[in-house]
Protein backbone atom coordinates (compact mmCIF):
# COMPACT_ATOMS: atom_id res chain seq x y z
CA UNK A 1 0.00 0.00 0.00
CA UNK A 2 1.07 3.68 -0.67
CA UNK A 3 2.46 5.69 2.22
CA UNK A 4 -0.34 8.33 1.22
CA UNK A 5 -2.77 5.61 1.01
CA UNK A 6 -1.73 4.59 4.70
CA UNK A 7 -1.76 8.05 5.83
CA UNK A 8 -5.04 8.44 5.14
CA UNK A 9 -6.66 5.22 5.81
CA UNK A 10 -5.17 5.40 9.39
CA UNK A 11 -6.37 8.87 10.09
CA UNK A 12 -9.99 7.58 9.40
CA UNK A 13 -8.82 4.44 11.71
CA UNK A 14 -9.04 7.64 14.51
CA UNK A 15 -12.79 6.08 14.79
CA UNK A 16 -12.62 3.26 15.68
CA UNK A 17 -11.71 1.62 18.85
CA UNK A 18 -8.50 -0.24 18.84
CA UNK A 19 -8.87 -4.46 19.25
CA UNK A 20 -12.74 -4.74 18.85
CA UNK A 21 -13.22 -2.68 15.91
CA UNK A 22 -15.87 -0.81 18.17
CA UNK A 23 -17.63 2.00 15.93
CA UNK A 24 -17.18 4.84 17.77
CA UNK A 25 -18.06 8.81 17.33
CA UNK A 26 -17.31 9.73 13.91
CA UNK A 27 -14.58 12.65 13.69
CA UNK A 28 -16.41 15.97 11.87
CA UNK A 29 -15.66 19.50 11.09
CA UNK A 30 -17.49 20.76 14.39
CA UNK A 31 -20.99 19.49 14.23
CA UNK A 32 -21.98 16.66 16.67
CA UNK A 33 -22.15 13.36 15.31
CA UNK A 34 -24.40 10.82 16.46
CA UNK A 35 -22.54 8.56 19.35
CA UNK A 36 -22.36 5.71 16.95
CA UNK A 37 -21.61 6.89 13.12
CA UNK A 38 -19.25 5.34 11.06
CA UNK A 39 -16.87 6.86 8.64
CA UNK A 40 -16.31 5.04 5.49
CA UNK A 41 -12.83 3.53 5.79
CA UNK A 42 -10.43 1.69 3.62
CA UNK A 43 -10.16 -1.54 5.71
CA UNK A 44 -9.82 -2.60 9.12
CA UNK A 45 -6.76 -1.73 10.96
CA UNK A 46 -5.42 -5.28 10.49
CA UNK A 47 -5.97 -5.27 6.94
CA UNK A 48 -4.06 -1.75 7.38
CA UNK A 49 -1.51 -3.90 8.70
CA UNK A 50 -1.04 -5.94 6.67
CA UNK A 51 -2.57 -9.06 8.85
CA UNK A 52 -4.74 -12.04 6.87
CA UNK A 53 -6.02 -13.83 10.03
CA UNK A 54 -6.51 -11.90 12.90
CA UNK A 55 -8.86 -14.62 14.22
CA UNK A 56 -7.83 -14.64 18.24
CA UNK A 57 -6.26 -17.90 18.21
CA UNK A 58 -3.61 -16.66 15.77
CA UNK A 59 -2.55 -14.31 18.66
CA UNK A 60 -0.19 -14.82 21.11
CA UNK A 61 -2.26 -13.22 24.40
CA UNK A 62 0.34 -11.93 27.30
CA UNK A 63 -0.75 -10.53 30.24
CA UNK A 64 1.22 -7.98 33.28
CA UNK A 65 0.98 -8.77 36.98
CA UNK A 66 0.53 -6.19 39.36
CA UNK A 67 4.47 -6.12 40.18
CA UNK A 68 5.43 -5.57 36.63
CA UNK A 69 6.07 -8.93 34.98
CA UNK A 70 4.75 -9.87 31.46
CA UNK A 71 3.54 -13.84 30.49
CA UNK A 72 2.24 -15.90 27.73
CA UNK A 73 -1.06 -16.60 28.80
CA UNK A 74 -1.46 -20.59 27.00
CA UNK A 75 -4.36 -22.65 26.49
CA UNK A 76 -3.81 -24.14 30.13
CA UNK A 77 -3.08 -20.41 32.01
CA UNK A 78 -5.29 -17.54 32.57
CA UNK A 79 -4.34 -14.26 33.10
CA UNK A 80 -4.31 -13.59 36.99
CA UNK A 81 -7.30 -12.11 39.25
CA UNK A 82 -5.35 -8.73 39.97
CA UNK A 83 -3.31 -8.34 36.67
CA UNK A 84 -3.49 -5.11 34.79
CA UNK A 85 -2.63 -5.17 31.90
CA UNK A 86 -2.89 -7.39 28.48
CA UNK A 87 -1.79 -7.41 25.19
CA UNK A 88 -2.29 -9.71 21.91
CA UNK A 89 0.24 -10.04 19.20
CA UNK A 90 -0.61 -11.48 15.71
CA UNK A 91 2.38 -11.84 13.47
CA UNK A 92 2.38 -12.90 9.55
CA UNK A 93 5.30 -10.57 7.54
CA UNK A 94 4.17 -7.43 9.94
CA UNK A 95 3.41 -7.16 13.78
CA UNK A 96 0.19 -6.12 15.20
CA UNK A 97 -0.24 -5.31 18.95
CA UNK A 98 -3.36 -4.68 20.98
CA UNK A 99 -2.10 -3.01 24.37
CA UNK A 100 -4.71 -2.72 27.33
CA UNK A 101 -3.36 -0.96 30.12
CA UNK A 102 -5.75 -0.34 33.31
CA UNK A 103 -4.21 1.97 35.71
CA UNK A 104 -6.73 2.22 38.43
CA UNK A 105 -10.08 3.79 36.83
CA UNK A 106 -8.30 4.46 33.32
CA UNK A 107 -8.00 2.80 30.68
CA UNK A 108 -4.99 3.31 28.32
CA UNK A 109 -5.58 1.33 24.45
CA UNK A 110 -3.70 0.76 21.33
CA UNK A 111 -3.10 -0.82 18.38
CA UNK A 112 0.19 -0.67 16.64
CA UNK A 113 1.62 -2.24 13.23
CA UNK A 114 5.13 -3.06 12.83
CA UNK A 115 6.78 -3.57 9.66
CA UNK A 116 8.31 -6.84 8.82
CA UNK A 117 11.60 -5.20 10.13
CA UNK A 118 10.41 -3.91 13.32
CA UNK A 119 9.79 0.00 12.86
CA UNK A 120 5.91 1.25 13.73
CA UNK A 121 3.89 2.38 10.48
CA UNK A 122 0.77 2.95 12.05
CA UNK A 123 -0.87 3.83 15.86
CA UNK A 124 -4.07 4.43 17.83
CA UNK A 125 -3.94 5.27 21.60
CA UNK A 126 -6.94 5.66 22.93
CA UNK A 127 -6.94 6.95 27.25
CA UNK A 128 -10.28 6.86 29.14
CA UNK A 129 -10.09 8.71 32.27
CA UNK A 130 -13.38 8.02 33.94
CA UNK A 131 -12.78 10.05 37.32
CA UNK A 132 -10.72 13.34 36.15
CA UNK A 133 -12.60 13.70 33.18
CA UNK A 134 -15.43 11.52 32.06
CA UNK A 135 -13.72 11.69 28.73
CA UNK A 136 -11.57 9.83 25.93
CA UNK A 137 -8.59 11.00 24.27
CA UNK A 138 -7.99 9.26 20.73
CA UNK A 139 -4.96 9.54 18.77
CA UNK A 140 -4.22 8.28 15.37
CA UNK A 141 -0.39 8.31 14.51
CA UNK A 142 0.90 7.56 10.88
CA UNK A 143 4.80 7.27 10.58
CA UNK A 144 7.70 7.04 8.15
CA UNK A 145 10.63 4.44 7.89
CA UNK A 146 12.75 6.44 10.73
CA UNK A 147 10.23 5.93 13.24
CA UNK A 148 9.35 9.99 12.81
CA UNK A 149 5.28 10.85 12.98
CA UNK A 150 4.36 12.10 9.44
CA UNK A 151 0.42 12.49 10.23
CA UNK A 152 -1.42 12.66 13.38
CA UNK A 153 -4.49 13.39 14.62
CA UNK A 154 -6.37 14.03 18.06
CA UNK A 155 -9.27 14.91 19.40
CA UNK A 156 -11.35 14.27 22.81
CA UNK A 157 -15.07 13.02 23.31
CA UNK A 158 -17.51 13.40 25.93
CA UNK A 159 -18.31 10.05 27.77
CA UNK A 160 -21.64 11.50 28.74
CA UNK A 161 -22.81 13.06 25.38
CA UNK A 162 -20.63 11.14 22.92
CA UNK A 163 -19.71 14.64 21.20
CA UNK A 164 -16.57 16.12 20.49
CA UNK A 165 -15.38 18.46 23.44
CA UNK A 166 -11.89 20.74 23.41
CA UNK A 167 -9.15 19.23 25.36
CA UNK A 168 -10.02 19.54 29.47
CA UNK A 169 -7.78 20.34 31.48
CA UNK A 170 -7.62 17.39 33.12
CA UNK A 171 -5.38 16.31 30.16
CA UNK A 172 -2.52 17.55 31.02
CA UNK A 173 -1.74 14.95 33.44
CA UNK A 174 -3.02 12.49 30.91
CA UNK A 175 0.04 9.47 30.21
CA UNK A 176 1.79 10.45 26.49
CA UNK A 177 0.83 8.37 23.69
CA UNK A 178 3.34 5.04 23.83
CA UNK A 179 5.99 5.52 22.49
CA UNK A 180 7.04 2.35 20.98
CA UNK A 181 9.27 2.91 17.41
CA UNK A 182 10.25 -0.79 17.24
CA UNK A 183 8.60 -3.55 18.09
CA UNK A 184 11.92 -4.59 20.05
CA UNK A 185 10.46 -1.89 22.43
CA UNK A 186 7.46 -3.62 23.75
CA UNK A 187 8.16 -4.93 27.76
CA UNK A 188 7.01 -8.21 26.39
CA UNK A 189 9.02 -8.79 23.53
CA UNK A 190 11.29 -11.20 24.93
CA UNK A 191 8.10 -14.08 25.27
CA UNK A 192 7.80 -13.21 21.71
CA UNK A 193 10.90 -14.94 20.19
Amino acid sequence: MKRFGLAVAVLTMATMCPAQGTPLPAQDDGADAPPNSRPDTAGTFEQLCGIADSAPRKAVGLSRSPEGEWSVVTDGKRPGPKDNAAARVWRESNWMVDLHDAPGLAMHTGQMCFAADGHVMLLTDDYMDIPNCACIRYTAQDFDDNGQVMLETQRFVSLKTGAQIAAPEASKGFPGVWQFRKVEQLPFYSLLK
